[in-house]
């Protein structure tokens, strides 16, 4: 009885064929996802390391913005050239000149705010 059991159930190479090519179906399908999915972790640190480099930049402005303010006041500005030993004179506040805008600008002005 064994020996007609024994062929019976026989593997053929087309099986073996089969199972080989699903196998690496399975591995390629497999390393694809593993390599798409490092390609977007890498691509995460980037962007994250950009965002990084953009708050960076937002606080430096800042920074620039609360120093130029500092310097609009006219004694500051002339502090800052007395400290800086620069060449030009301070200037007096009998020299100042305030122009100010006619009525009909402020009007527009005031329409536009």
């Amino acid at each position: 009885m064994e020996k007609r059991n024994r062929y019976r159930n026989r593997v053929r190479p087309i099986t073996i064929c089969r199972l080989v090519v699903a196998g690496l179906l399975l591995l390629a399908t497999g390393a694809g996802f593993v390599l798409v999915r490092n390609e977007h972790v890498i691509f995460g640190y980037e962007i994250r390391g950009l965002e990084d480099q953009v708050a960076e930049l937002d606080l430096e402005i800042e920074m620039l913005e609360l120093r130029i303010a500092g310097v609009k006041g006219r004694q500051e500005l002339s502090r800052r050239l007395r400290w800086v030993k620069s060449d030009l004179s301070e200037i007096e506040m009998s020299q100042v000149i305030e122009v100010k805008a006619p009525a009909e600008i402020s009007e527009v002005r005031a329409n536009l705010d």
